[in-house]
């Protein structure tokens, strides 16, 4: 018979338990809106500081079918000291460092974008020694010219600068 009555008892034991062991989420609940949002805004802004560049492919792509020679691209060479726009050998623009040399930059390269073969496509040439907030202020000018394609290269001591 005890153990009738213990039967009959532990439900209601049972059930108190239960309102004892009620979690209130509230606290997790406000965390998660909280965090969930942040985490959101963290993801875009990783999204927008991210520069998208490309190394120069190999040259079969760009072959000029009629004599085998690649096919020229416009080049962006930074220097401590200047930033020169070539073509190939031939120099086309070559711009001290100064105040304006960056407005300069985005303007000689809208100018030449007009002419060249390849209109989405610009390498960056960066010589030896050449700050890198230096290499990153030539990349989003030649993407605020238009060019969709940066390439990232080294660019030789050989080449001359301004004199």
């Amino acid at each position: 018979m005890s153990s009738l009555l213990e039967r009959r008892r532990a439900p209601s034991h049972q059930s108190e338990i239960e309102d004892v062991c009620d979690v209130d989420v509230t606290p997790v609940m406000n965390v998660l809106v909280i965090l969930f949002p942040f985490l959101l805004s963290l993801a875009v802004f990783t999204h927008f500081s991210i520069i998208k560049f490309s190394l120069p492919p190999n040259v079969g792509a760009s072959l000029d079918q009629s004599n085998g020679s690649p096919k020229l691209k416009l080049t962006v060479v930074s220097a401590p000291t200047f930033t020169a726009i070539t073509l190939g050998s031939s120099m086309l623009d070559s711009i001290p460092a100064g105040k304006d040399e960056y407005s300069r930059l985005s303007s000689a390269l809208e100018k030449h974008r007009a002419t060249a073969e390849f209109k989405d496509q610009v390498i960056v040439a960066v010589r030896d020694k050449t700050d890198m907030q230096r290499v990153v202020s030539v990349m989003d000018r030649c993407r605020g010219a238009g060019f969709s394609d940066v390439a990232l290269s080294s660019a030789p001591e050989a080449s001359e600068g301004p004199k």
